[in-house]
């Protein structure tokens, strides 16, 4: 899990999207099942199955609108099993965000990595704009 789906939720409700009602609902759900940390993923992944399983499994759509601009957040899965899923999120998309965990970063460029296989099929699928953003640095120790 390289927290795609955390930092999409997070970004929703800085932007407004997620009332603050709604993000306490998530964070006490997540606690009660021992994964607060997926308060902010819970935005997304809005099945029972994905949440249990802590993965996203089908593309979520939000929207939001800036001064100048409307946005739509397609959140796509990541995991290995679910590339058709993640292809029929990217070929909906603009631009693309890659959200790389710090700590696979190396395996994932590595032949059968899932982040160069996804940067292949988002370039494939002729997506220009690419956003590559290195998650759990904390992991790292890095400062």
């Amino acid at each position: 899990d390289a927290g795609k789906s955390t930092l999409m939720g997070h970004l929703l409700c800085k932007a407004g999207v997620v009332s603050a009602k709604q993000q306490h609902k998530f964070e006490k759900e997540s606690k009660e099942m021992g994964k607060e940390t997926f308060k902010f993923a819970w935005v997304l992944d809005e099945g029972a199955d994905e949440r249990a399983r802590g993965v996203t499994i089908d593309v979520c759509v939000k929207h939001f609108q800036t001064d100048k601009k409307n946005v739509t957040v397609l959140d796509a899965p990541g995991h290995m099993d679910f590339v058709p899923n993640m292809i029929a999120g990217a070929s909906q998309a603009d631009a693309a965000i890659v959200v790389v965990d710090s700590s696979k970063f190396d395996a994932g460029f590595k032949r059968g990595g899932q982040t160069k296989e996804h940067m292949q099929l988002i370039r494939a699928l002729g997506l220009n704009t690419i956003i590559v953003a290195i998650n759990k640095l904390d992991v790292c120790g890095w400062k």
